[in-house]
């Protein structure tokens, strides 16, 4: 972990002083060094489950298979604690002597970020109509080509909205990994609590409701850039309809 330094000047009156004045803060690194940890460690960490889970949901659900393990893998995500998570990975990678990060942190939010990529990405190509797949097929269309060029694009507006709830949920729990020797916007909050400095707390939590916030509305705009006016509307309707929620016991969020 980073090394702490004492503070040269007066203890911070508030939240906001210790976030504005550099000098009040008793930890090394400033503010935009350990922003960008956070971004790469949740980062690294959501573009490893959209690697895993939308290839290997689109597949599943192509071929109308594994649907009692898709909701299995949903529902352990929701269950097992994402310290756990963090816990195990750091043990192991000690103990096979890689450290305390950043790769334990990012293959644990991995972990975290799958069920909803995987989850959203399932219940799409499964509800894609099956006349858009016939008339596909009647046209000659290989399987390949009827995932590639038909069902995923349909599913496009479901998928863009799973990466985005993942993606907001591994930037709020990175900080977590603070507690693990690891860096980023948490060593605020884990550092402020092991010395009783409440503004230093505030600050950090702050930070990281403030990057989560953020990094929903920027995937909020690329997914309106990337998914057409008409395949968001039709993606709102058919949010409206129970089958959309067969596989997930909460309602599932779009952008």
């Amino acid at each position: 972990m980073t090394s702490l330094i004492a503070a040269t000047s007066a203890e911070p009156t508030n939240a906001w002083q210790w976030l504005t004045d550099s000098s009040t803060r008793e930890i090394s690194h400033s503010i935009p060094h350990n922003l960008w940890l956070t971004i790469e460690h949740a980062g690294g960490g959501a573009l490893i489950a959209v690697a895993v889970g939308v290839p290997l949901a689109l597949v599943l659900a192509h071929y109308r298979k594994a649907e009692v393990l898709s909701a299995w893998i949903v529902n352990l995500g929701r269950v097992i604690p994402t310290i756990t998570i963090l816990a195990v990975f750091v043990v192991a990678s000690l103990r096979n002597g890689y450290g305390f990060a950043p790769w334990p942190i990012i293959f644990a939010l991995a972990l975290l970020a799958l069920p909803p990529v995987f989850a959203n990405t399932y219940t799409a190509i499964r509800q894609v109509p099956a006349d858009a797949v016939g008339s596909a097929r009647a046209m000659g269309f290989g399987e390949h080509q009827i995932m590639t060029n038909v069902e995923l694009p349909l599913a496009l507006p479901l998928i863009m909205a799973g990466i985005r709830v993942a993606v907001t949920q591994v930037v709020a729990t990175e900080a977590l990994g603070a507690l693990f020797g690891s860096e980023g916007l948490g060593i605020y909050i884990s550092y402020g609590l092991s010395v009783s400095d409440i503004y230093q707390v505030q600050g950090g939590a702050i930070l990281v409701a403030g990057t989560a916030m953020a990094a929903d509305v920027v995937l909020g705009l690329v997914a309106r850039a990337v998914v057409p006016t008409g395949m968001r509307r039709s993606g709102r309707r058919a949010l409206r309809t129970p089958r959309w929620r067969a596989l997930t016991t909460g309602p599932v969020v779009h952008p």
